[in-house]
């Protein structure tokens, strides 16, 4: 058992619902400190010794080691009422990002943070709702189905598109790059198959990877051929395919093309009535 001997006063305006209890009659053997009054809690006392320091000025704010104990101190500060805090708590809720994206998305979308929620989701994969340990089951009681609906969508469906464009955008074209590249066509189809496989290891990863984690692909696989033997070498620098530079305009592409999926999803996956 563990006691906190507190400011009435300073509860009563954390908190309606404390204050209430405060009226609560006493049990009759509370005769050590009559004209204290005790209230028992059932919340753990880590999240008691938290929202306490959250809500007495002056105090230095606690350090939020896991997104579990975040979810705990959210639902203790829902269950008392304790509304004052929850800039402080939603702020800390980002600081999660990336490391651990679903379960900022199920506190997110509990407690109606919008924002956070798309973040949430955008940096989330589809493996994560299906790798939680048994201790992080709580943490789901209190989401929709509509929700879990919502993020198994989303990533499912970013992963496929995703992978679509990737090869779209990687592969040579038989219409038009074997016309400037049938001297090696076989040998640069083999070489850009390596990029696009990957390009979708990285995606899988990290679904929101930039340019520059694109082009770090590059650096991982061996030189490219050297492409077709051009009868003028002006055509080489214009049209090969397998040009170092020629290969990074198509990876800006990639880029920009990734993260136009990730916000187009994103803003259907909120508009859609699942």
């Amino acid at each position: 058992m563990h006691d906190f001997r507190v400011h009435k006063f300073i509860l009563s305006l954390a908190s309606p619902v404390f204050k209430d209890m405060f009226a609560f009659p006493q049990p009759p053997d509370h005769n050590e400190r009559p004209n204290t009054p005790i209230v028992d809690i059932s919340e753990p006392p880590y999240a008691l010794d938290m929202i306490l320091r959250l809500v007495y000025p002056g105090v230095e704010l606690p350090n939020i080691p896991d997104v579990s104990t975040l979810n705990t101190l959210f639902s203790t500060a829902d269950k008392y009422n304790i509304t004052s805090i929850y800039p402080v708590l939603r702020q800390s809720l980002k600081t999660f990002l990336p490391g651990d994206p679903f379960r900022v998305y199920i506190i997110a979308c509990r407690f109606g943070f919008l924002k956070e929620a798309k973040q949430a989701l955008r940096m989330s994969t589809p493996d994560e709702a299906t790798t939680l340990r048994p201790a992080d089951e709580k943490d789901l009681r209190h989401t929709s189905s509509t929700d879990i609906y919502r993020f198994m969508w989303f990533t499912r469906t970013r992963e496929r598109s995703g992978r679509a464009k990737i090869r779209e955008s990687i592969l040579l074209n038989p219409d038009h790059d074997i016309d400037v590249c049938d001297e090696h066509w076989v040998d640069g189809q083999d070489f850009l198959s390596q990029v696009e496989g990957k390009l979708q290891n990285l995606f899988e990863e990290n679904p929101c990877a930039q340019f520059g984690d694109l082009n770090g692909v590059l650096g991982k696989l061996p030189d490219p051929p050297l492409g077709c033997i051009p009868r003028v070498t002006e055509d080489w620098q214009i049209y090969c395919p397998l040009r170092p530079s020629f290969v990074r305009n198509r990876l800006i592409l990639l880029a920009s093309a990734l993260n136009n999926i990730n916000d187009t999803l994103i803003e259907s996956a909120f508009e859609e009535e699942f």
